[in-house]
């Protein structure tokens, strides 16, 4: 199973899965024009589109993907704050609250809560039936609650350092104020590297690195900070903010 980054910042997230047999898009969060560009103009063959939340760099384009045929899927909080029926529903048991997996081609998909500004915020553990390799994807989440054994690939938010966050109340206020709101709702590289830490790794082949802040992040530091916390032989990618290749 293959994760291809498209994009990846605050100015607008969009992620492949491809297994080989089934491909699905994570995120729509960029113009569909510049989706059509960036997946190579060829989006017919994507089974369905996952969303984790209603903020414009992860939804941009919902509308135009539903209208091309591809179905979109997100919780009943992201679709009433967009407004709309026609994504599909990721449903939750009665009584539990659990979330239904669902099952898309040749992936198990299972939606898990994340801890965001947002109205139902989730993450996805995407499993493979045809090889069985398992992805976590979890992006824009000021923490992340759960671990999961045997994932083989993990996309995981790394936006923000705490020490140069501190900076803040140098700058202007306003600008000051949003930066704030922005680093308590993401996730640091010191909590990724904590839950990395606790991940069980003995399956775990690649790392991606997603949502870097402009401002407050830096890939290099990052980069080794991650690499020293999952070991040498587990490779470590800083997803780009706009795939060029």
């Amino acid at each position: 199973m293959k994760f291809i980054p498209l994009a990846s910042s605050s100015s607008g997230n969009a992620y492949l899965v491809d297994d080989g047999e089934t491909r699905l898009l994570l995120e729509c969060g960029v113009s569909f024009k510049k989706l059509q560009k960036l997946s190579g103009y060829n989006l017919s063959n994507i089974a369905a589109c996952l969303v984790t939340h209603e903020h414009g760099d992860h939804a941009k384009c919902y509308l135009k993907v539903v209208q091309c045929g591809i179905p979109v899927y997100a919780t009943a909080g992201t679709r009433d704050a967009l407004d709309c029926t026609l994504m599909d529903l990721i449903k939750k048991t009665e009584g539990s609250g659990q979330y239904i997996p669902l099952h898309l081609g040749s992936y198990d998909v299972i939606p898990f809560p994340t801890l965001h500004d947002a109205e139902e915020p989730v993450g996805f553990l995407v499993r493979s039936q045809r090889d069985g390799e398992k992805l976590v994807f979890a992006t824009d989440t000021v923490n992340l609650g759960y671990q999961f054994p045997g994932v083989t690939t993990a996309a995981i938010e790394c936006n923000h350092d705490d020490d140069i966050v501190t900076r803040i109340d140098q700058l202007p206020e306003r600008l000051a104020k949003h930066l704030r709101r922005a680093s308590n709702t993401h996730m640091s590289v010191s909590r990724t590297c904590r839950w990395l830490a606790q991940l069980d790794k003995s399956q775990l082949r690649d790392v991606f690195l997603l949502h870097l802040s402009d401002s407050f992040s830096n890939e290099r530091k990052f980069r080794q900070a991650v690499e020293r916390t999952v070991g040498p032989t587990i490779r470590v990618t800083v997803c780009p903010k706009e795939q060029t290749t």
